[in-house]
């Protein structure tokens, strides 16, 4: 006589008739633990596969379960996961188990490597998303007016552009300036380029500015800290963001000092 799990198996393999079928439907409608166990069986078998090990993608955006997924994605999930599979395949070289014993035992693998992720993310990054640290603090307004250091209608025109959000063009007249009037490239031009090409995620390229600006021998090399770590926020490289904020808090200058310290905080939540 066929047990519970056995009849379940049939089911979810197609291998019942339809007879076979409606009878087992029947006793499932009367049994609430087997409805139950059904309903496991069938999340837990649409969860994996049994040919790749991958969990399938789904819709759900909770924080958390983003970071299983970015976690099961990175080299060190997929180490995980292939030690895992390796486990499974030399323990299936023994007398094969139902595929429902191997949904729990792939249950088991999964809830390993969720357990190992939540520790490394909890580890490394604290649930601190960098991108969004980023768009939080990210504030052009305190860039110094063009028009006030230069009456030309030049830079004019290229703080409009800017303000405007038409940074393609904003950028590419800041270029022809510098290249064809600037030579020496003044501190308040490198902040509108580095932060024209984070905004056009051009952002190698404006770590290469501000880098530029923080080896210039003007009053706004501290400045370039602010700006270097909202680089590696966006890059969401937290550990260089932080270094950059704490060399801007040890500087001399007041320029964004507070809000540097505030988001030392939350780094460090």
């Amino acid at each position: 006589m066929n047990t519970i799990e056995q009849d379940i198996e049939k089911y979810l393999n197609g291998e019942m008739t339809k007879e076979e079928t409606t009878v087992f439907l029947k006793k499932i409608d009367v049994d609430p633990d087997a409805k139950r166990m059904l309903e496991l069986y069938q999340e837990m078998d649409t969860v994996y596969d049994e040919k790749n090990w991958e969990l399938i993608d789904r819709n759900t955006r909770y924080k958390k379960v983003e970071h299983y997924e970015s976690f099961l994605k990175s080299d060190s999930g997929k180490t995980v996961s292939e030690a895992i599979l390796k486990a499974e395949q030399s323990y299936f070289e023994e007398p094969h188990p139902s595929k429902i014993k191997q949904i729990f035992l792939y249950a088991g693998a999964i809830a390993a490597v969720f357990v190992a992720g939540l520790f490394l993310v909890n580890q490394f990054n604290k649930n601190v998303n960098g991108d969004q640290l980023y768009a939080e603090y990210k504030n052009w307004d305190v860039l110094p007016s063009l028009t006030l250091r230069d009456g030309g209608d030049d830079l004019t025109n290229i703080e409009k552009l800017f303000r405007d959000k038409r940074y393609e063009e904003s950028l590419a007249l800041l270029q022809k300036y510098v290249s064809e009037k600037d030579k020496e490239v003044n501190p308040q031009l490198l902040l509108y380029i580095g932060v024209t090409q984070l905004e056009l995620n051009q952002n190698e390229a404006a770590i290469g500015s501000f880098t530029k600006l923080l080896n210039s021998n003007t009053l706004d090399v501290p400045k370039a800290h602010w700006y270097l770590a909202l680089c590696y926020l966006k890059l969401n490289d937290l550990e260089k963001a932080k270094s950059e904020l704490n060399l801007l808090v040890r500087s001399n200058i007041s320029f964004q000092k507070n809000k540097a310290k505030e988001l030392l905080e939350k780094l460090d939540e």
